[in-house]
Formats: structure tokens, C-alpha cells, sequence
């Protein structure tokens, strides 16, 4: 019989007990009903205390697939568009596409990307389904850093989303044991007064000196008719028709832009809530995430003004993009 004699219901926050059990399971490969026969405690507990352990980062499963990454396709992005990195995830047999290729780009590129975040770093994030992915696996790999995570765009929708800029920001913080910034604002404004006002504001003003002092941010890529500023209609129909006829392809920290790169905020009626144009070219290190082929002519575009540092994508669309 093992030394502990816990009252079961203290036995989930028992943070040794959590580490002995988990380490009898994943380590010596007992059974669930063995640990629980050796500390006396029934095997329903057992089970809870090692999904405890897995949610709270105490026990980090992580599968390798062989050659997950596309090394010579990276290497011709990296070439022709001048980037520091390309990370193409592989998709092997498997023709993925919408939110199934999404979680496996994120999912499997977080173990290139948490070592690009490094202590005491200032990181600016946006929003998006595949960043949210990332996000998401990078807390099974995150370690306290010190970091500052600064919220970079304007929130689309007031419902809770794990897509969101917000939500994002605040799995990052909490994963990386950091300070978080929260920018707590549309992502897009119709009205100019209103908008220079939220610009103004003094809780405005100390992010965008953050945004100054950026050393990495993290962006999702929207494109036009698929970017959550239009299913979420903060656009309105004949703002997209606008933007549309300029040439816009999709948007970056909400600022839209056509295939060659070219800012095209002047083509609608609104204003980004957020880090600038400008911010975003300065960054030293812009890392975008974005997956599928609708996002070919979006990424083609910040490719080509060498926008991105850190490209990562997924095979077919990197090869698409190589193609044009």
C-alpha cells in the first residue's frame, strides 16, 4: 500500500501524487488498476489524476511523423522570396483541406516555432484559425519566458471564439508565463472620428510603442472573401465590392493589400484598429501562418515586398505559390 491516504477528492490537486502516478503509467508501464491498487485510491482517480497531468502540461505527448517538413521546397521559397525560413509541412497520403489542414499545419509546426520565441522577447499576435492551432500546440511545448505577448489587431466579434486576437493573446501568456496586453477595440471602424479617437486614446498610444518595440510577431493571412473581417461582416458588402475592384487579394493585421503587395486602405470606407502598415514592415521578425489555396495570392503578395520573415505553410500551397 503506497504512504499516500488521501480523501479522493484532494487527490486531483495533489501535484505529487499527479507526477508519481503519471510516471508509474508513462514510465514503468504499469496499468491503471495497478497504480490504484498501489495507492489505494480507486482507478477513476487514477484516470483523472493523468488527464490532469496532461492538461496541465505535466505529461507532453508529442508525435513525430518522419520528414514531416519539405526541406527542398523550403529552400526554394527561401531563395526566391528572401526569407529567413520556410517550415512546408508535409501532408503525406493524406489530401487535407479547411479545418483538418489547418490543425495539422499548426499542430505540427509548433515544435519549429517555440524555439524562435525566446525569454524576455516582446511578440506581437494577431488572429486567425491556423495561428489559433499554433497556438494551441504551442502550450504543450511552452516553457515560462518572461515574455510580453501584445495583442496586434482589433477583435472581430464579441462572441468567444479560440480564432480570436484576444483569446489567442491569452493562451500565448498564459502558456509562456508572460505579460499580456490586450487591445480592447474593433478590429475595424467605420467611422473616421470615431476611429481617430480609439487611435488616440492613451491605452492606444502605449501599445503602439510596443508595436515599436516588437522583436517577433505571429500573423494569420486573410483572404478577401475568406478573411473573418467579411464572415463576421464587419465589412459591408459594397466595402468588399471596393476592394475588390482595387485589386485586394486579403489582409494582414487588417490592413488589405493586393497581389503585389500594395496597401489598399484607401479602397473602403473603414480604418484597422491596430498595429500600422508601416509597424508590420519594420517587425524584425514576421512570422505568418496561413494554410490552403485560397491563400496563395494573399501570401504571394507579402512575398514579393518581402514582408515575411517566417513563412509556414503547408505543401500544397507552398508548391502553388512556387508554381506562379
Amino acid at each position: 500500500m503506497s504512504q499516500y491516504d488521501p480523501v479522493e477528492g484532494d487527490a486531483i490537486n495533489n501535484l505529487d501524487l499527479m507526477v508519481q502516478v503519471a510516471e508509474k503509467y508513462y514510465i514503468e508501464q504499469l496499468t491503471q488498476s495497478q497504480i490504484a491498487e498501489l495507492f489505494g485510491i480507486s482507478r477513476s482517480t487514477i484516470s483523472r489524476l493523468l488527464s490532469r497531468a496532461r492538461e496541465d502540461g505535466i505529461v507532453r505527448i508529442h508525435i513525430v511523423r518522419p520528414q514531416i517538413r519539405r526541406r527542398d521546397t523550403e529552400k526554394a521559397l527561401c531563395h526566391r522570396y528572401g526569407l529567413d525560413e520556410a517550415i512546408v509541412i508535409g501532408l503525406h497520403q493524406w489530401p487535407l483541406e479547411g479545418d483538418a489542414l489547418r490543425h495539422l499545419v499548426g499542430s505540427e509546426a509548433a515544435q519549429f516555432v517555440d524555439p524562435m520565441i525566446q525569454p524576455n522577447m516582446v511578440v506581437g499576435v494577431g488572429r486567425g484559425r491556423t495561428l489559433a492551432e499554433l497556438a494551441r500546440a504551442l502550450r504543450r511545448l511552452a516553457t515560462p519566458r518572461n515574455i510580453t505577448i501584445v495583442q496586434i489587431l482589433g477583435d472581430i466579434d464579441i462572441r468567444h471564439s479560440p480564432t480570436r486576437a484576444t483569446e489567442i493573446t491569452r493562451l500565448l501568456s498564459e502558456s509562456y508565463v508572460g505579460t499580456s496586453y490586450y487591445l480592447n477595440a474593433p478590429a475595424l471602424v467605420s467611422d473616421a472620428q470615431l476611429a481617430h479617437a480609439l487611435m488616440q486614446s492613451p491605452n492606444m498610444a502605449q501599445l503602439s510603442r510596443l508595436y515599436d518595440e516588437l522583436d517577433l510577431a505571429i500573423v494569420g493571412i486573410g483572404a478577401l472573401h475568406d478573411s473573418p473581417l467579411v464572415l463576421s461582416g464587419q465589412l459591408k458588402d459594397e466595402d468588399i465590392r471596393q476592394l475588390a475592384a482595387a485589386g485586394a487579394v486579403g489582409d494582414v493585421g487588417g490592413h488589405f493589400f493586393t497581389i503585389h503587395g500594395e496597401p489598399i486602405d484607401h479602397a473602403y470606407s473603414g480604418t484597422a484598429i491596430g498595429i500600422s502598415w508601416q509597424q508590420l514592415l519594420d517587425c524584425p521578425r514576421l512570422i505568418a501562418i496561413a494554410s490552403g489555396p485560397e491563400k496563395v495570392n494573399t501570401l504571394l503578395g507579402l512575398l514579393r515586398i518581402q514582408m515575411l520573415n517566417v513563412l509556414v505553410t503547408d505543401e500544397g500551397t507552398a508548391k502553388a505559390i512556387l508554381a506562379t
